[in-house]
């Protein structure tokens, strides 16, 4: 080789040097600002600030289309600040897309979800929660989703169908709420006074979980609507044995009944079997006192009550039970006394709550000592 032949290549060898490195080094011009303007973008949404984040984010798509992240964190934000319709034509955009990753589909289709969910469009929301599990069949998160959209949409058999498989996903047991859940079912039947399907739904409730106080509830309730009150007396007295502490809910109705087919021992042996199993138990012990007041048996109505008061001397219920009872044995001074005794409770100040924080104080405060707010205990 000539040296003219040396000289040339090394020139030609110098200037591909040069001019790679141009290339390389306009690449890297390129790329670090987009990387930078991301990572910038990130730390404004960590601030809140999300206008500067939705500017930089959009800027970052103009220049490089392909980043992915930028869309969905694009389409979160706008969700975030309460432009919901932009946001789900941001995160449905993407998912027409070929060069998405499952990972990314997933997180797109979980922000489609959520952009739906705060539409308040809970059906197509469901319909897409429902698409995750053709791309992940067990996809935990899709199914508590479609779970709370079937609940929110009173689809309650769906709905049990969906808490079972997170339950078995979880290896969980929740045989209770199954059943409140199919005593809801029930309920759709019970409210278009299709009386006897609800109770077959009442009856499946039953043998999911036979403590479950609310299927005997409206077991009976199902009774009462049609006016079969012998039916309805039996399951009221089923739902008292489950839920004696309950058992109060039902006192009117049960008691009613009872007194307008004149059976009178009856209501008397309910209440001393609930108290049987609760003897404390406050209302039942007003309840049994009313029935012998009303029946005239004074003597032992008095005695009730006065032990009620002893045991339980704060019980606003118990006063109020015992001065009924005075009225009624014509000693309305006493009456008037406890009636004065119920008033200065309600007068004095035992605990005030901050309408604001929540923060409950035992004195009157105009200004809250943990939020600061003025006049939020006594408005």
């Amino acid at each position: 080789m000539t040296t003219f032949e040396i000289v040339l290549a090394f020139v030609f060898l110098l200037i591909l040097i040069m001019v790679l490195g141009s290339v390389i080094g306009r690449r890297k011009s390129e790329t670090k600002p987009k990387s930078s303007l991301y990572t910038q973008a990130l730390n404004h949404i960590l601030q809140g600030e999300y206008d500067v984040a939705i500017k930089e984010l959009k800027s970052i798509i103009q220049k490089d289309t392909s980043h992915i992240e930028a869309y969905i964190k694009l389409g979160n934000i706008l969700r975030k600040t309460g432009k919901l319709k932009p946001a789900v034509k941001v995160h449905q955009t993407l998912l027409y897309r070929q060069d998405i990753s499952k990972l990314q589909k997933l997180e797109i289709m979980r922000n489609l979800v959520l952009d739906y969910i705060d539409l308040n469009e809970k059906g197509i929301a469901l319909s897409v929660a429902l698409n995750i599990l053709d791309v992940e069949k067990k996809n935990v998160w899709a199914l508590e989703k479609i779970w709370h959209l079937y609940r929110d949409l009173k689809k309650w058999n769906k709905a049990s169908e969906f808490m079972e498989k997170v339950l078995h996903v979880r290896k969980e047991k929740n045989k209770r709420a199954l059943a409140i859940y199919k005593v809801q079912e029930g309920l759709e039947k019970f409210e278009n006074k299709a009386f006897h399907d609800a109770r077959l739904i009442f009856r499946k409730a039953i043998r999911i979980e036979p403590q479950s106080e609310a299927s005997y509830y409206y077991m009976a309730e199902s009774y009462s609507k049609e006016k079969r009150d012998a039916d309805a007396v039996e399951w009221w007295e089923k739902f008292a044995e489950i839920a004696p502490r309950k058992a109060w809910l039902i006192f009117p109705q049960l008691q009613k009944v009872l007194f307008n087919y004149g059976n009178f021992g009856k209501i008397e042996e309910f209440y001393l079997k609930i108290l049987e199993i609760e003897p404390n138990d406050v209302r039942t012990i007003t309840a049994l006192a009313s029935f012998y007041e009303r029946k005239g048996f004074l003597s032992k109505a008095s005695d009730l009550i006065s032990d009620l008061i002893e045991t339980n001397p704060s019980s606003v219920i118990a006063k109020i039970a015992y001065c009924k009872l005075l009225i009624a044995l014509k000693r309305d001074r006493e009456a008037g006394d406890v009636l004065t005794d119920i008033l200065s409770r309600f007068n004095s100040i035992n605990e005030v709550r901050c309408s604001n924080c929540g923060h409950i104080a035992s004195e009157a405060l105009w200004i809250c000592p943990v939020c600061g707010t003025e006049d939020s205990f006594l408005d």
